[in-house]
């Protein structure tokens, strides 16, 4: 979809931070066949982006200064081109290549209505996150982190030479090599793991860690048992800003502050975490890791 805007900037976010609630300026708002589509300058809301689809978008409502209230049915990233007034949504923004032209991300929320939304440009109003689905979604995207960094450490045996890309705790990046793709739904993360020729190239011994996947597991799951035994603080940083700033996930394991890449959301302590069950499990060009996490 492409439509002509106005809009100057991209959303200020400020789900980083945990937040749940918050005021934003309507900024567009246009019909679509799934009823609405509106954009404010800020949101609480975090929206599903569609170069890493990993975590779904948050529901919740939209309050209208006049009381209206309208239902967020899900969330994607557009992206606007302020000097050409452009706004692209689905097929349209994804064609865009990361870092092409003077595209700015904006969070689209996608609300059901029989209202003429358009009346709002300009107003003020209120967006509210549904905070069950957030923590369903937030407990396992945590969880999602320690298991790639415990398989990091679980794997170090398989590498036969050095490897220059570490992760914070000084093991060999596997997770970051090999993933392919990722999806988190309440409850569930599933990693799906590509070792193919390159990665054997550079050493890792793919043959030896497929045989010992069972073995692999019972260390990995080992591993993060420990460090949800601790109160760890979990922070992203910056907690609001544009949403397409960098944002990094940040907690103490083993002494060590680890940091990692993240547009997604999560708990605000590891013991916000309850059981984590890790599996692994081979497949054509890998293996597939599936993250089971309930919430304390």
């Amino acid at each position: 979809m492409k439509f002509d805007t106005s809009m100057k900037t991209g959303t200020l976010v400020t789900f980083p931070g945990g937040a749940l609630a918050g005021q934003g300026r309507i900024e567009f708002a246009a019909p679509c066949v799934n009823g609405w589509l509106v954009i404010a300058d800020r949101t609480p809301v975090h929206p599903v982006s569609f170069r890493w689809p990993d975590q779904p978008a948050d529901l919740g409502q939209i309050t209208f200064a006049d009381g209206v209230v309208v239902e967020i049915a899900d969330a994607w990233t557009g992206l606007i081109d302020a000097g050409a007034g452009v706004l692209l949504i689905g097929e349209e923004a994804k064609a865009v290549r990361k870092g092409e032209g003077e595209w700015q991300g904006v969070v689209v929320h996608i609300v059901q209505s029989d209202r003429d939304l358009g009346a709002y440009i300009g107003e003020e109003a209120r967006f509210t996150v549904e905070p069950r689905r957030r923590k369903a979604l937030s407990v396992p995207h945590t969880a999602a982190h320690l298991a790639a960094l415990a398989l990091n450490a679980a794997s170090v045996p398989f590498w036969t030479k050095d490897f220059a890309d570490l992760d914070s705790l000084g093991r060999p990046n596997l997770d970051k090599a090999a993933i392919e793709n990722s999806s988190i739904e309440p409850a569930v993360s599933t990693d799906v793991y590509r070792l193919g020729k390159s990665l054997r190239k550079k050493g890792f011994d793919r043959d030896g860690f497929l045989n010992n996947l069972e073995t692999v597991g019972v260390e990995i799951n080992g591993m993060i048992r420990r460090w949800l035994e601790t109160n760890t603080l979990v922070s992203l940083t910056p907690s609001e800003g544009l949403l397409d700033g960098i944002r990094q996930w940040r907690c103490n394991l083993d002494g060590t502050e680890v940091i990692i890449p993240c547009g997604g959301t999560h708990v605000e302590r590891l013991s916000d975490i309850g059981d984590v069950k890790i599996t692994l499990a081979p497949s054509e060009e890998g293996f597939v890791m599936t993250t089971q996490a309930r919430e304390a």
